[in-house]
C-alpha cells in the first residue's frame, strides 16, 4: 500500500503538468509531465542532504518497508528498498 501512494504521489506533478499544458500540444505536455516525474528523486536526495532528519525518516520508512518485502519473499523489491536506505543514510552523512 505504502508503494503505491508513493508511486501516486511521484506521477502527480508530471500528469498535472502534462493536464495543464495540453492545450499546447501532446508532444510538449508529455515531455514536461516526464521532466517533472523525473525531477522528483532528484528534489528528495537533495532535501536530505539539506534537511538530514529528513534521511532518517526516509531510511527508517524504508527498512521497515523493505524488511517486510524480505519477509514475503520478495527480494528484488526489497533490495531496492534497502538501496534506498543506503542513499538515504549517505544523504543525512552517516556513511
Amino acid at each position: 500500500m505504502l508503494l503505491l501512494v508513493i508511486c501516486l504521489a511521484g506521477l502527480a506533478p508530471g500528469i498535472a503538468t502534462a493536464w495543464l499544458l495540453r492545450h499546447r500540444g501532446w508532444l510538449l505536455a508529455t515531455v514536461a509531465g516526464l521532466a517533472v516525474t523525473l525531477a522528483l528523486p532528484g528534489l528528495l536526495l537533495l532535501a536530505m542532504v539539506a534537511m538530514p532528519p529528513l534521511g532518517y525518516v526516509v531510511a527508517a520508512c524504508s527498512a521497515a518497508v523493505a524488511v517486510k518485502a524480505y519477509d514475503e519473499g520478495r527480494v528484488l523489491i526489497g533490495t531496492a528498498w534497502a538501496v534506498v536506505v543506503f542513499a538515504s543514510f549517505a544523504c543525512a552523512g552517516v556513511l
